[in-house]
């Protein structure tokens, strides 16, 4: 099997054996393979951009007070920008190297780790907000996410699985998150009237996880997981690092396969899949929680937030006696005040956005910049939009009511920034990834693309987008969808979505409505 350049790199040097240098090593004299390396160690920097990022673990978005007080100190020292992930992390940007070798020194000396949170690792794994403390909560996550993140932080594994890994473990009846994006999900389930897991198996940024037809005990969860593991280090892809996911393993062995390979590391038997617990619920600031008290959802501006933010509202959390989480949401969660904060947050509402420009080198543009143009829309009918800078797909574009991705077009009489338009997943059962609908959409013109779609939500008499896309939008093609969105756009009178019939629609005529609508 010929391996692909970064596993020859591995199989030279593994990761963990690099680090002792990491005192030795000067900004100015870094090699691409010294770029690599830091990888593993949460430090991320590239030639063509100056500045460092550190990337903090944060296991099921859980941190006390006294590691986050020193991470804020050292953040505030260094002038650092902070920006919260969609897997409850914390990235500090603008440091220098010297910088983040200390940070990441001073953080593991409080318990906090930057191990494993990019590159070939598995990664955070997250979990609800609400994880044992809501009512719906039937299993608590926490303390199984504990025993894997011990597994994961093993160091002879670091750096050495075949690509990435997201994990997800979740104890809930409702959940305001879509989970189905990872690698693995556990999630809750009932079998022959036990509460346990139901597995579904390799999810990525641009594909729905599958049910594998396993269902676990609590009990089971991390010897699953530790098998599952096992399997993707020996079987996993490393010839193309373009498909070494483990969806790609799937991909070419089946889910079948996947689960003899299963039993090798994991001899007891299980069952097949339960009825799945998880249900959908809305998004609120405040929650009310099993013992009473509340839990209030800071909202930040796409996950970006100032360090004197942070640090007031950690006062806060100590003033209230109350917990400090991260959500897969880039919000903020206090758990466990006596009454509601009077405080106010960003409205941002139900939006997911990457990294944009001026944090990642991949993303076209600011995309957290042109998210904030579309918040009355998405405010007034609270729609999930998910909207990713670049085809890596950071904004869970496919888990969204409406997904965007940032691209660059010529299609339309000049080179111009655009999106790619998803729209209608019914993620919160992982039933359906969004559907493409427009390969280009110049940015000029989304928000009007916007108002059709929003106005055939308003009146087709649904509150909820899902069940607007479920019950009316997943009638059509997609390609039908885009032709009556543009005749829309050209003042056609048409009956609305639900009642007018569906009709094939052919490309040339597609394109040809394109390039009147959308031309400069």
């Amino acid at each position: 099997m010929k391996l692909n350049k970064i596993e020859r790199l591995k199989q030279e040097l593994a990761p963990i054996d690099y680090y002792q240098r990491l005192d030795s090593l000067k900004e100015e004299d870094l090699t691409d393979t010294d770029l690599f390396y830091l990888k593993n160690f949460g430090i991320y920097g590239v030639k063509t951009r100056p500045g460092f990022m550190l990337r903090i673990r944060v296991p099921a978005g859980r941190i006390e007070y006294d590691q986050l007080q020193k991470l804020l100190i050292h953040a505030k020292k260094a002038n650092a920008r902070i920006l919260l992930t969609a897997r409850a992390q914390i990235e500090l940007h603008d440091l220098t190297l010297s910088q983040a070798i200390h940070i990441h020194k001073e953080l593991k000396e409080v318990g906090v780790s930057t191990f494993g949170t990019l590159v070939d690792n598995f990664r955070n794994i997250v979990t609800d907000p609400y994880d044992g403390v809501a009512k719906e909560c039937e299993i608590e996550a926490w303390p199984l996410i504990q025993k894997m993140n011990a597994i994961v932080l093993a160091p002879l594994l670091l750096g050495m699985l075949p690509r990435k890994f997201n994990t997800a473990v979740v104890g809930m009846r409702q959940s305001a998150q879509s989970f189905f994006s990872n690698d693995a999900a556990f999630l809750l389930a009932q079998k022959d009237g036990v509460t346990g897991f139901n597995l579904y198996l390799g999810g990525k940024n641009s594909n729905l996880a599958q049910e594998a037809d396993i269902f676990v005990t609590k009990e089971e969860v991390v010897p699953l997981f530790e098998a599952l593991a096992r399997v993707y280090i020996r079987y996993g892809p490393r010839q193309k690092r373009t498909k070494a996911r483990l969806f790609h393993l799937i991909e070419e062995i089946g889910m079948e396969e996947m689960k003899k390979r299963l039993k090798e590391f994991y001899p007891k038997e299980w069952r097949g899949a339960g009825r799945l617990l998880l249900r959908k619920e809305d998004i609120k600031k405040y929650k009310e929680l099993r013992d009473g008290s509340f839990a209030y959802r800071y909202q930040t501006k796409f996950g970006e937030v100032r360090v004197e933010e942070l640090l007031s509202l950690l006062d806060l959390a100590k003033e209230r006696g109350a917990q400090i989480r991260l959500g897969v949401d880039q919000n903020i969660y206090l758990i466990g005040v006596d009454e509601k904060i009077d405080r106010p947050s960003y409205p941002t509402s139900a939006m997911l956005v990457c990294a944009g420009s001026r944090y990642c080198i991949y993303s076209l543009f600011d995309t957290k910049q042109e998210a904030q143009t579309l918040m009355d829309k998405v405010l007034r009918y609270r729609i999930r939009v998910g909207y990713s800078g670049c085809l890596k797909g950071c904004g869970r574009h496919i888990l969204a009511d409406i997904g965007l991705v940032g691209i660059r077009t010529n299609g339309f009489g000049r080179v111009e920034r655009g999106v790619r338009f998803f729209l209608g997943a019914l993620y919160s059962r992982g039933q359906a990834e969004a559907r493409l609908i427009f390969w280009a959409i110049p940015l000029r013109r989304l928000g009007d693309v916007l108002d059709v779609v929003l106005m055939e939500f308003e009146r087709s008499g649904y509150k909820d987008f899902e069940r607007f896309s479920e019950h009316i939008l997943h009638r059509y093609e997609p390609e039908f969808l885009a032709w009556y969105i543009l005749s829309k756009l050209k003042k056609e009178p048409l009956p609305p979505l639900g009642v007018i019939a569906p009709k094939a629609v052919g490309y040339e005529e597609l394109k040809e409505l394109e390039s009147c609508v959308f031309g400069a």
